[in-house]
């Protein structure tokens, strides 16, 4: 912190009431006990009519919550809710993770791991692949959802007006003439991986490069995020696009009981293969 108590960042995208509202955050984080207003404002350089303020703001999204008896705040239920999820994701990445390095290993190609971050999908694991022209991918990168195997598992259970809403936002910009375009192809790919249990980019991102992605299912039965392996389009030739499904689908099944879900809600063996 810089010695008003806020966390330093770059002017152009600091926002002032945010930053300083998290320093207050974090300063019952680190003190793990209920702080006075006084203590508070001097711990994080801000004036105690501020501290004030912004205390109440977060109140009300029960970040943070008052001791009615001494008027000392504490964390709220909420900042608990924002942790738990923090940790989910952690353990998500933790308990996949050997799962991708058996996939990537049996297959030569590049394993992926990613979520679904408002209407953009994140990639928050990846282990690279032995074969040769591989493709370039980052932990961090966000990619559209409407041109991605991923994008189609994570969006297959939702409702249709979650789905056009973020479709709309993003716009159905063609990358490739492979790309779907309208809505109702899209409606198309998300029924086809409900009916089989996994989705395919035919060069719909990138020309030469395609993927095929798996749901990962949580202990409540929702995918919580979508496994995949992508390569050069010359090695996911039918015959063995085929051999790939059936590993994708064993990996995302094992991977998934792993996670807590009961392996009766898997289908049998993926139908629609060509």
């Amino acid at each position: 912190m810089s010695k008003d108590g806020i966390i330093q960042q770059d002017d152009r995208n600091h926002v002032k009431s945010v930053g300083r509202a998290a320093s207050l955050l974090i300063a019952l984080a680190q003190e793990g006990r209920e702080l006075s207003l006084t203590e508070l404002s001097n711990k994080t350089g801000l004036h105690v009519s501020t501290a004030h303020r912004l205390l109440a703001t977060l109140m009300v999204y029960h970040l943070v919550e008052q001791n009615q008896v001494t008027g000392k705040y504490r964390l709220g239920l909420e900042a608990l809710h924002l942790g738990t999820a923090v940790l989910q994701q952690l353990d998500l990445r933790q308990e996949v993770l050997p799962f991708m390095r058996e996939l990537s290993k049996l297959t030569g190609e590049t394993a992926n791991l990613s979520i679904l971050d408002g209407n953009e999908v994140v990639y928050v694991e990846k282990v690279e692949g032995s074969s040769p022209l591989r493709l370039f991918s980052r932990i961090g990168h966000r990619a559209p959802a409407y041109c991605t195997g991923a994008g189609k598992v994570l969006l297959s259970e939702m409702s249709l007006d979650d789905v056009r809403t973020i479709l709309r936002s993003q716009g159905m910009v063609p990358l490739t003439p492979n790309t779907l375009t309208t809505f109702e192809e899209f409606l198309l790919a998300l029924e086809f991986v409900r009916l089989h249990g996994y989705a395919f980019d035919d060069e719909e991102c990138e020309i030469g490069a395609s993927c095929i992605a798996v749901p990962i299912r949580g202990h409540k039965g929702k995918i919580v995020a979508a496994l995949s392996i992508s390569g050069a389009s010359v090695r996911f030739g039918p015959a063995r696009r085929s051999q790939l499904v059936q590993m994708m689908v064993e990996t995302s099944r094992n991977a998934s009981v792993r996670l807590g879900f009961r392996e009766d809600g898997f289908a049998g063996t993926p139908a629609g293969l060509s």
